[in-house]
């Protein structure tokens, strides 16, 4: 396995050493597990989100009008119809590039502490203790995925057991979703700027307009860390509350089950090895659930598991009973990543057509529904499957 990364690395360390400076989180020593969130639970976790994207927003409002403050201020070095590389021009692009680059260099390290140490409330706030005397092995994973989300680093592409995240992804496809990311906050300044040219015009001064035009950037970027803060916080929440869950409902699944052939144990595996490769993704809460059905599958051979082909024609080959496990390790497998995504709806569908059941969708949401907000497991609804 290669080395982490060093962001990773930083982050998993600054979570140690907060660990050891606090106390035990208040709700640590509630009866409940971790992905059931009581009442007192959900008002610390919504109050450290809610603290974290207001100081993202004033964060990105700061660091916005350092850079407008810079430009209006050296306007007058260039004005229009200064030529591009004359003295003026570099003057003035001299001056807003090392405003807005020191502007930008402290929100983004201030932004990055501040996720990282909410990321560490809003595990405490769920019960979890990250580094507790009652640390396993197993809480290693949890710590980088949480490490993980909250510096926005991908997951790793590499796994022990040879699953192919990107079995089924293209080239083309992951460029083109790596740059619309990168152009976020760029690229909606600029169409703000363009619109605001556009309307404006009509009813300002041209002076008046070329003053305020700098500052268009101020709220857009307090709107992005805003909202990129509230999708980062959520994100760790669900890795947060995913182990938990899975083994719960792993628990659930396999506690009612037949005793499995060894196409029935395949099968189970493969179900979420098939979610991975169509969300083309190794997040870690889908890799929880593999490590827990592979627990209780043990020795599934020298078998392909990543092979979504094979998992949906292997179908028809199950017993009532297996086909039944099968399709409810799917469907956890569908939703504690948090999403039913486009993706997993296409492979929940073409299952149930291959085992031919009717395609039915209130159920699954249902349980989607319900780990998200923390209210359990649903394990009714698993049954049910």
């Amino acid at each position: 396995m290669p080395a982490k990364p060093l962001l990773e690395r930083v982050a998993v360390q600054y979570f140690a050493r907060r660990s050891g400076r606090l106390p035990a989180a208040p709700s640590a020593a509630t009866s409940d597990a971790v992905h059931v969130l009581n009442p007192e639970e959900r008002k610390a976790m919504r109050s450290v989100t809610r603290g974290a994207i207001v100081r993202s927003a004033i964060a990105g409002a700061l660091s916005g009008a350092v850079s407008a403050f810079a430009e209006v201020w050296a306007t007058p070095f260039a004005p229009e119809g200064t030529p591009l590389w004359s003295a003026g021009s570099l003057k003035f692009w001299l001056v807003v590039g090392v405003a807005t680059g020191v502007a930008a260099v402290a929100e983004i390290l201030f932004l990055y502490w501040d996720i990282l140490r909410s990321t560490h409330e809003l595990a405490r706030a769920a019960g979890l203790e990250l580094f507790g005397p009652n640390r396993k092995t197993s809480d290693d994973a949890l710590v980088d995925s949480l490490a993980r989300a909250a510096l926005e680093l991908p997951n790793p592409i590499h796994d022990t057991r040879g699953i192919n995240a990107r079995r089924e992804a293209s080239k083309t496809q992951l460029l083109v979703a790596s740059l619309a990311y990168k152009a976020k906050v760029g690229v909606t300044s600029f169409l703000v700027k363009m619109l605001l040219r556009r309307v404006l015009a009509r009813v300002l001064v041209r002076g008046t307009l070329q003053t305020l035009l700098p500052f268009v950037g101020v709220p857009v970027t307090a709107a992005w860390n805003a909202l990129v803060t509230w999708w980062v916080l959520r994100e760790a929440r669900i890795r947060a509350m995913g182990p938990s869950a899975s083994q719960e409902l792993v628990d659930i699944v396999f506690g009612d089950a037949p005793a499995l052939s060894d196409a029935g144990r395949v099968s189970a595996a493969r179900a979420v090895a098939a979610s991975i490769v169509r969300t083309q993704d190794l997040h870690p809460n889908l890799c929880a659930l593999l490590d827990e059905v592979m627990h209780k599958v043990k020795d599934t051979g020298k078998v392909e598991l990543d092979d979504v082909g094979e998992f949906l024609s292997g179908l028809k080959q199950l017993s009532p009973g297996e086909l039944r496990v099968t399709l409810q390790v799917l469907a956890i497998a569908c939703i504690v990543d948090g999403r039913f995504s486009a993706r997993e709806r296409k492979l929940w569908s073409d299952a149930l057509a291959a085992a031919g059941r009717p395609i039915e969708w209130k159920s699954i949401e249902r349980l989607r529904a319900a780990f998200v907000r923390g209210d359990g497991v649903a394990d009714d609804v698993i049954r049910a499957m």
